[in-house]
């Protein structure tokens, strides 16, 4: 019996498994091809026919999940950037009070999702803006993951009322430099040990919690 045959028009369970169990393994086989392609071959590679013949499904069970190829490849994104995302907040909850220490966790956390899968920071870092396709939701998708970089610089200010402007450059700031550092480190064109990312970072970051152009706001320094 094949996966298509039915019961009197009614979906038939194949080896066990319901038809929507099936429907949900394929999508899932269909979006971990797409990452494997994408975060070694590049965005520009992963077609529809390439996700398909590296997911050993046919062309048809492309279309039962993803209406387009664009779909596939926001669909990927999203599953990397908002893993790291949840990485930075889970590390959150478990982190030291000590501000140094803050820091250093959550920077080996993330760190740690990076170089777990190398894949992750080539989509994260260099895919999301190598197409057209990706680069609307890699703008919306940045915003994700400024948000605990936010909440991070939140608990390390001394302010009791931190300006959320100041808090909102300094966390675009953080992720530009993150991802500049983390893609030279990932691309291993410079033998940088793991525990030195770690320490460059966390003193970068350090070093921009200080930076404050709220005076400029209110007009007590000019240009």
């Amino acid at each position: 019996m094949t996966e298509t045959e039915t019961s009197r028009g009614a979906p038939r369970k194949w080896r066990g498994r319901e038809p929507e169990d099936r429907r949900a393994a394929r999508h899932e086989q269909l979006i971990e091809a797409g990452l494997d392609i994408m975060g070694t071959e590049g965005a520009a590679a992963t077609t529809m026919r390439a996700t398909c013949r590296r997911a050993g499904l046919t062309e048809r069970y492309f279309y039962e999940s993803f209406k387009n190829r664009d779909e596939l490849l926001i669909a990927v994104l999203d599953r990397v950037v908002l893993g790291a995302r949840d990485t930075l907040i889970a590390a959150l909850g478990t982190a030291p009070g000590e501000p140094r220490e803050l820091i250093r966790h959550v920077v080996r956390s993330f760190t740690d999702y990076v170089a777990t899968d190398r894949r992750r920071g080539r989509i994260m870092f260099v895919e999301s803006q190598s197409v057209p396709e990706l680069a609307q939701r890699g703008e919306q998708l940045v915003k994700e993951f400024t948000a605990p970089i936010a909440a991070s610089l939140e608990i390390l200010s001394d302010s009791a009322e931190p300006d959320s402007l100041t808090i909102a450059l300094n966390s675009i700031a953080i992720f530009g430099a993150l991802a500049f550092l983390y893609q030279h480190w990932l691309a291993g064109s410079s033998r940088i040990s793991k525990r030195r990312i770690v320490e460059h970072v966390s003193l970068v970051i350090e070093a921009q919690i200080n930076v404050d152009s709220t005076p400029l706001e209110a007009g007590e320094r000019s240009p």
